[in-house]
């Protein structure tokens, strides 16, 4: 094998195990702690916001330490470490506290990872004799791995519960999904040290350089209007997030074994989006069209699950390739819009700054207002096993969809009313990159 093909081995399996940690507990751990610990919305949004919180204070930790202290592939191996023996301390959690407490130093180690190990493969990438459009197709290729990765966790964790007994309602159990997340950290840490070395750059960067960004707020015609929405939008995505596993449970009565393979549905759709739907949308509709019709697949998918009971179930669950849809072509289109318009010395202090917007603030504030409605929507019932205490029992899921539904699709009517082409540089070939499975 070529020291070329090698890297691009090295660096794949990289952002594999990366997602796999992540996608291994995302899609079905509000199912999982809804069923066996009764948990009500509040808890499970602020389980889920943990890492949200992480991502707005993401730039000062692990860029900081990557930039100053330690090489790159030591902090994304130590990281995988942590985030392994976390995951490992929440399987065995039985209260909120703890199961919260250990999500923290989970996310707080995790977080900078999303952006660390695509600094990785680009600083590794750009150090080859190529030219720069190929060198970031093959990225836009390494990061598709992630996604790869994220499906492969919900298919082994799926294979896992159909060959374990099923666990009855309210009924607790170690949590399986966080147990496949502790093996693929330990996994991501021994790949991590096989990478090659990527060195604490020699220039020390000001840890509040992405502040620089805010003049675009004055200075860019249409941006303040385009943030604006992508915040409002970004704190919706958590009815899917968080709740689309309890939902499939509780609603549809999907057994706990098939929901994180039904929800990787999405995946498998964002990996064509990317690939072929979104460039061609890019190319001949333009930005502000992609914008709206990625933001009008999301009340589409919400509006489906709002009518579920009238509704074939397949009909419900390919729904789930609206979400991908959606994300390849808003985020796609925003991470590119904001390289258009950004002056050329700050376009990555731009990028967080959107980053910090959205799934930072926006993400962690959507998470709270998700987990207060679906609570808002549910009759509580007392506890048999404990005197006093009140569980979750019916939950009235159309109503609590209809909200997010409304919302998206006022979203793309802004987008389409508001939205300002860039001029200049055309973005219709540049390769298409995603930041989140």
């Amino acid at each position: 094998m070529s020291s070329r093909l090698m890297l691009r081995v090295k660096l794949g399996a990289m952002m594999f195990f990366q997602y796999a940690v992540w996608g291994a507990w995302t899609p079905i751990l509000g199912a999982t702690i809804a069923s066996r610990m009764n948990a009500s919305g509040a808890e499970i949004g602020a389980v889920y916001g943990v890492l949200w919180l992480a991502c707005i204070i993401t730039p000062f930790i692990g860029g900081q330490i990557v930039d100053r202290i330690m090489p790159s592939q030591v902090y994304l191996g130590l990281a995988g470490l942590i985030c392994a023996g976390s995951a490992y301390m929440m399987s065995t959690q039985t209260t909120f506290s703890g199961l919260i407490l250990w999500m923290w130093i989970w996310s707080i180690a995790f977080a900078p990872t999303i952006g660390i190990a695509n600094s990785v493969a680009m600083f590794h990438l750009s150090k080859e004799d190529t030219t720069p459009e190929v060198q970031e197709r093959d990225f836009s290729l390494i990061r598709t791995a992630g996604t790869i990765g994220w499906i492969a966790a919900s298919l082994v964790l799926t294979y896992i519960l159909f060959h374990k007994p099923a666990v009855p309602k309210g009924t607790w159990a170690p949590f399986e999904e966080m147990q496949l997340a502790a093996v693929f950290g330990v996994i991501l840490t021994v790949v991590a040290f096989l990478l090659p070395n990527t060195p604490p750059s020699k220039e020390a960067k000001d840890p509040w350089a992405f502040t620089k960004a805010f003049s675009m707020f004055a200075t860019v015609p249409g941006f303040l209007i385009f943030m604006a929405i992508s915040f409002l939008i970004s704190t919706e995505f958590q009815f899917y997030y968080v709740f689309s596993g309890p939902f499939m449970e509780d609603g549809m009565k999907i057994p706990h074994e098939l929901i994180s393979l039904y929800k990787s549905i999405a995946q498998y759709a964002e990996i064509i989006c990317l690939g072929l739907f979104t460039p061609l949308s890019l190319k001949y509709l333009g930005m502000r069209k992609t914008l709206v019709l990625g933001a009008l697949a999301w009340p589409l998918r919400y509006f489906i699950f709002a009518f579920y009971k009238v509704l074939p179930v397949p009909v419900v669950l390919a729904s789930m390739s609206f979400h991908g849809i959606g994300f390849a072509f808003v985020f796609v289109t925003s991470y590119i819009y904001i390289d258009r318009v950004s002056p050329r010395d700050i376009r990555a202090s731009a990028q967080s700054l959107f980053t910090l917007v959205t799934l930072g603030v926006g993400n962690w504030l959507g998470t709270l207002f998700s987990g207060w409605l679906k609570d808002h929507y549910t009759t509580f019932i007392p506890d048999p096993a404990h005197v006093g205490k009140l569980i979750p029992g019916d939950v009235n899921w159309q109503l609590i969809f209809v909200v997010p539904a409304i919302t998206t699709t006022l979203c793309g009517i802004a987008y389409a009313l508001t939205f300002r082409e860039p001029k200049g540089e055309s973005y219709l070939e540049e390769p298409i990159v995603a930041a989140e499975g």
